[in-house]
């Protein structure tokens, strides 16, 4: 290879690591962000279910009332049954006992259903909180871990830029621009390697996408320094087999 697809081999080189880096803490910020969202998800469970557990408990509260309203009404029933002077008036005043009674005995099971219900909610948001703790430590140690990971990625960073400017500055602008497009192109990956498929019959393909490559375009990337493009995936082609094709 030439200088100026050696400079370029070591862009793409950088490139790359620098991707890795920018990828791997992009990977552990949407774990952190994951779990915030996990977080605020357990924490409107945990307020739907107060909620509901409050109005329940108003239900309760009133059912109760109701329920000490009517007792007090069966007991004047049952004073003035004991005064009815008929038959009549003693049925009518005797119907209507029972019927409070099956009234407060559907109350009383409304109450009850209320109370297990309330119960529940309250077993079920205690659960919540218990994992709404447990995220809590993993937010934390995932916080601390990004954190450190940036901390230890900021001088390799730092050295790769430093790098990547220095690089640069041996390679001319038109080139590094049509480097920076490919690379924009196919995610960063710019370079394609020449495969030699049959070294005899001079048959050679891209590794970038795997289609044949022309005997000119394999000599122009081994012998000038300038770069080649794939004709097929755009990619700057380059070969380590340089003095080997037979003419």
């Amino acid at each position: 290879m030439g200088s100026t697809l050696e400079a370029l081999h070591a862009l793409q080189d950088i490139e790359r690591r620098l991707a890795t880096i920018h990828g791997d803490a992009d990977s552990k910020r949407r774990q952190v962000q994951s779990l915030r969202r996990a977080r605020q998800k357990q924490e409107s469970i945990i307020q739907e279910k107060k909620e509901t557990a409050l109005r329940s408990q108003v239900e309760i509260d009133s059912i109760d009332l109701d329920v000490k309203t009517r007792e007090s009404a069966l007991a004047k029933h049952r004073e003035t049954l004991n005064r009815a002077k008929t038959n009549k008036e003693y049925a009518a005043i005797l119907t209507t006992i029972n019927t409070e009674k099956a009234d407060n005995i559907k109350l009383e099971n409304r109450q009850l259903a209320l109370m297990a219900d309330v119960e529940a909610i309250r077993t079920e948001a205690d659960e919540n909180r218990a994992e709404l703790s447990r995220i809590a430590e993993r937010i934390s140690s995932a916080e601390t871990g990004l954190q450190r990971f940036l901390d230890r990625s900021a001088s390799e960073i730092k050295d790769l830029e430093s790098r990547r400017e220095d690089v640069s500055n041996g390679v001319s602008p038109g080139i590094l621009d049509t480097f920076r497009r490919v690379a924009e192109r196919h995610d960063g990956e710019a370079m394609a390697e020449v495969l030699v498929l049959d070294a005899k019959r001079q048959r050679h393909a891209c590794g970038g996408c795997n289609m044949s490559l022309t005997l000119q375009q394999v000599i122009g990337c081994q012998q000038r320094d300038d770069i080649v493009l794939c004709g097929s995936c755009g990619k700057i082609l380059y070969s380590d087999t340089s003095g080997r094709l037979s003419r």
